[in-house]
């Protein structure tokens, strides 16, 4: 089988649910999608009273985030599921204040982080809030058009409200993908070596970025940012432009006993179903921290994040919600 059909049958194992779950993640606008945080509800994350020019519109850029996979094709045997590349996953991302939302590093991962580490889809295991949901309950205690979780099913982590908006990078924001020859980016699976994924978020000054991605192949590895997040504009300054590579790091969520990665029956992609695997009970940790007996390439290896402001717009103001929050995903780009 080739890198590309093997790619396409990775997700298909997550089940319909998450495709379907993600197909509707978007607005009815086809732009990409609705915010999780507007002027009217955005709380301490989105700083507004203090972010204000002297015309009293928010100080406010776009800023394009790029997610490359720059891994080797032949880390592992060409015997692994990936047949010995790594592949990185669409994932779910925030725009905060404060530490990253998406993990306390030592304490046990959500259900949301979970399903992501364990399988990929950033929409969760079928009938449990994704990782999509719990970031959008963050934002105090709203999420997008109101369909993500209420206070009871949020996160008990105390970090509610730090969120300005959070959304999804999904196969549509596929820009590049070598191994897909029969040209059907957007619409391709997880991103391998030379693929890449690009977003844009909405930031104001003071605001970071996290976001989270399945490392694969393995049973519950992912990548995201440290605490302290990547920041997306400082205080004092201007919106970042540059590799924030070095804010990003390997984190096993402690949800599944580790194997040999690309050999392992309960690794996606071999894995039959989301939820398949034994149950570790641990807490998140670095994955530099984890002595399973297991190789892998340091994070450098994997993947590139870079950050690319655009051009302030003429006054200052916010710009269309469509650029802010959830992207979407056609109902053939998981299978």
């Amino acid at each position: 089988m080739s890198d590309s059909s093997t790619r396409r049958k990775f997700i298909a194992a997550t089940g319909s649910a998450a495709a379907l779950a993600l197909a509707g993640c978007s607005g009815d606008t086809g732009g990409s999608g609705t915010t999780t945080g507007t002027a009217e509800n955005m709380t301490e994350a989105g700083t507004m009273d203090d972010q204000m020019t002297e015309d009293g519109m928010m100080e406010q850029r776009t800023v394009t985030v790029r997610i490359e996979n720059v891994a080797p094709s032949d880390f592992y045997g060409a015997d692994s599921h990936t047949g010995g590349g790594i592949w990185i996953t669409p994932g779910a991302y925030a725009v905060h204040s404060g530490d990253n939302p998406i993990f306390t590093e030592g304490e046990a991962a959500s259900i949301g982080l979970e399903a992501l580490a364990e399988a990929g889809p950033p929409t969760g295991f079928e009938g449990e809030p994704g990782l999509v949901d719990e970031l959008g309950g963050m934002n105090d205690g709203m999420g997008d058009d109101g369909d993500s979780m209420d206070d009871s099913e949020s996160m008990d982590n105390g970090m509610s409200g730090t969120v300005a908006h959070s959304g999804a990078y999904t196969p549509e924001n596929t820009v590049a993908d070598p191994n897909d020859p029969m040209g059907e980016v957007p619409g391709a699976p997880p991103i391998a070596p030379g693929g890449a994924f690009e977003f844009d978020v909405q930031a104001t000054p003071g605001q970071k970025l996290s976001f989270a991605s399945m490392f694969v192949p393995s049973n519950d590895i992912f990548i995201s940012p440290g605490a302290g997040g990547i920041p997306l504009w400082p205080e004092e300054g201007e919106p970042v432009d540059d590799d924030v590579t070095d804010s990003v790091y390997l984190w096993d969520a402690g949800t599944e006993p580790n194997g040999e990665p690309g050999q392992g029956p309960d690794q996606a992609p071999a894995q039959d179903s989301a939820t398949q695997g034994g149950d570790e009970g641990g807490v998140v940790r670095r994955l530099n921290d984890v002595d399973d007996g297991y190789s892998y390439p340091d994070v450098s290896n994997v993947i590139r994040v870079t950050l690319t402001p655009h051009e302030s717009m003429d006054g200052g103001g916010m710009n269309d919600g469509n650029e802010m929050g959830t992207e979407t995903m056609g109902d053939d780009s998981m299978n």
